[in-house]
């Protein structure tokens, strides 16, 4: 499947159930997540596109620890050499050491949700570097990670300082065809909408879903308008 420009330097990876992202920049290429196992062959494919190959990827930034997002995490890693960055909280999950908290969804009798939950763990992928608001680092590519607990405990989201801003939500929220945010998969619970209001506390011209396409003007306007529904 073909990439998708984003904003300059900054690509989708698109399958027809989860997305990740490309960041290009002068010091190497970042991944924000790697779609489900087996993946690293499309991952590859995207790059080459671009001009550019595995062994460009520097930086592997988790959202979370569910499979559609870590499941190709160790191949790329293993052939790039890059540092994986995730939440300490979720860091066990993609080691191997647990399996992944199941999100608080809406849809747990639904047939689709226990098939999800049969599939396997995807290859254990060694954490680098934790991310949190709280942690003093600087992240590749003008990169800052936001707490958004709620989807799984150390859910994070990324803040691109480009284009006005461009935040890669990750399973936080999705989008709606007409650009309404919606809470997704997620009911609403104590943690799932205080990230939503704290993302909408943000300025970011764009925003990118891994469940669904992306905002491309005043999205966190868009987000500020959801949280207004909220009790």
């Amino acid at each position: 499947m073909a990439i998708e420009p984003i904003v300059e330097g900054v690509y989708e990876i698109g399958t027809r159930a989860v997305n990740s992202y490309i960041i290009d920049g002068d010091e190497g290429v970042t991944l924000v997540d790697t779609l489900v196992s087996g993946r690293e062959g499309l991952i590859e494919e995207s790059l080459k596109d671009l001009g550019r190959s595995l062994t460009d990827v520097t930086a592997i930034l988790l959202t979370h620890s569910h499979m559609d997002h870590t499941g190709s995490a160790a191949a790329v890693k293993t052939a790039s050499k890059a540092t994986l960055y995730a939440s300490e909280a979720d860091t066990p999950a993609i080691e191997g050491a647990e399996r992944s908290p199941m999100p608080p969804t809406a849809w747990y009798f639904t047939p689709m949700f226990w098939l999800s939950a049969l599939f396997p763990h995807p290859p254990p992928a060694e954490v680098d570097r934790f991310v949190s608001e709280d942690i003093d680092e600087l992240l590749p590519g003008d990169l800052r990670a936001i707490d958004t607990p709620g989807h799984t405990p150390g859910h994070t989201s990324y803040l691109l300082d480009r284009s006005g801003g461009v935040l890669f939500v990750g399973d936080a929220a999705i989008a709606a065809k007409d650009g309404r945010v919606k809470r997704g998969w997620n009911r609403s619970t104590p943690d799932v909408d205080g990230s939503l209001r704290h993302l909408a506390e943000l300025t970011f011209e764009i925003a990118a879903f891994c469940h669904s396409k992306p905002i491309r003007t005043q999205a966190s306007a868009a987000f500020r308008r959801f949280t207004e529904t909220l009790s």
